[in-house]
C-alpha cells in the first residue's frame, strides 16, 4: 500500500488536503484496470494564491501539520504490516479510553446516548483498573 498527501482545488479559491491510500489495481471482467484507492480528508485548507506574509505562514504551518499526519499514518501502516506492537497504547485504562471515544460522539445525539448507556453497563462489569491490553475475547464474551 502507498500513502500519499494530495491536494484538491476548491471553488472558494482554497486548496483541500487529503490522504490517498493506494492498494494497487485489479482487472475487471472487461479487461480494464480498476485502481483500488481510499481517501481520508484531513479538513485542512491552504490559500491557493497567498499574497500576504500571514497567508504564506498559515500555508507553511498547515503543510507541516499535514506532513506530520502523513508520517504518523505511514508509521501506523508499517507497525501493522510487520506486527510491531505499541506498548504505550495498551497501558491506557479501558474506561478512560472508552470515555474519550464517547465524548467524540457528542455531536450525534442518538449515537451518543447509545455510547452513554453502554458505558454504564461497562462500569458495572469491568474493574476500574482494567487496561486496554487486558481486553481479550474472554472479556468480551463475559460482557456480552
Amino acid at each position: 500500500m502507498k500513502i500519499s498527501l494530495r491536494k484538491k482545488k476548491l471553488r472558494n479559491e482554497r486548496v483541500s488536503l487529503y490522504l490517498e491510500y493506494y492498494n494497487g489495481y485489479s482487472i475487471d471482467k472487461n479487461g480494464k484496470q480498476k485502481h483500488n484507492r481510499n481517501f481520508e480528508y484531513l479538513k485542512l485548507y491552504l490559500h491557493s494564491n497567498p499574497t500576504t506574509t500571514n497567508e504564506k505562514q498559515e500555508n507553511k504551518e498547515v503543510m507541516e501539520l499535514a506532513q506530520n499526519i502523513l508520517t504518523l499514518k505511514k508509521a501506523d501502516y508499517i507497525k501493522g504490516k510487520y506486527n510491531i506492537k505499541d506498548d504505550k497504547k495498551g497501558k491506557i485504562l479501558f474506561l478512560t479510553y472508552y470515555n474519550k471515544l464517547k465524548e467524540e460522539k457528542y455531536e450525534s445525539k442518538g449515537n451518543y446516548d447509545n455510547w452513554e448507556a453502554a458505558l454504564k453497563h461497562l462500569e458495572h462489569y469491568c474493574p476500574t483498573n482494567l487496561m486496554i491490553k487486558d481486553v481479550d475475547e474472554g472479556f468480551l464474551k463475559g460482557f456480552k
